[in-house]
């Protein structure tokens, strides 16, 4: 399992996702805030139109219809992006569960809580050089866990990229 060879793309992606981790948790958070307060807004209010022309053909057109179904669509949308976040940083945590103890915190002390590698090195007692060959293990793991085999590089002429 040492000598996993991961695709760029997969290897590159994989260490963006981690560098995110916490900003997706926050985007979530905040997305969850914006749902509130669309559910708060006392904004919609009726008007009467029983003795005004609408339009030309009297058909009816309502303002506070079309508000309502705005948010309908923007709650929506807002929901969307939670479940699509939550999904990835699930994934990813799935992903951290395959790897060692080890592995697994200077993940997190560099990418989740974004510590220098002298830092890094120092808390999990290991020189930076060991560090970081673990950490290109751990992430060529968690690049399989995200990506299945379609991450891996093959060894053969069928699959250059």
């Amino acid at each position: 399992m040492n000598n996993i060879k991961i695709k760029d793309k997969y290897y590159k992606e994989t260490e963006y996702l981690l560098y995110n981790y916490k900003m997706f948790e926050i985007s979530i958070e905040n997305l969850k805030q914006e749902i509130k307060n669309l559910e708060k807004e006392d904004g919609l209010t009726g008007i009467d139109y029983k003795h005004e022309k609408t339009s030309q053909t009297y058909e009816f057109k309502s303002i506070t219809e079309d508000t309502a179904l705005a948010v309908s669509e923007k709650t929506h949308y807002l929901q969307t992006s939670i479940e699509r976040m939550q999904n990835k940083i699930d994934a990813i945590n799935r992903a951290l569960e395959g790897l060692t103890e080890t592995e697994k915190e200077i993940i997190e002390k560099r990418y989740f809580e974004g510590k220098p590698w002298f830092k890094v090195a120092y808390e999990v007692a290991y020189n930076e050089r060991w560090c970081k060959e673990l950490r290109r293990r751990a992430i060529s793991k968690i690049a399989i866990g995200l990506h299945g085999d379609t991450a891996l590089l093959r060894h053969d002429n069928r699959d250059k990229a």
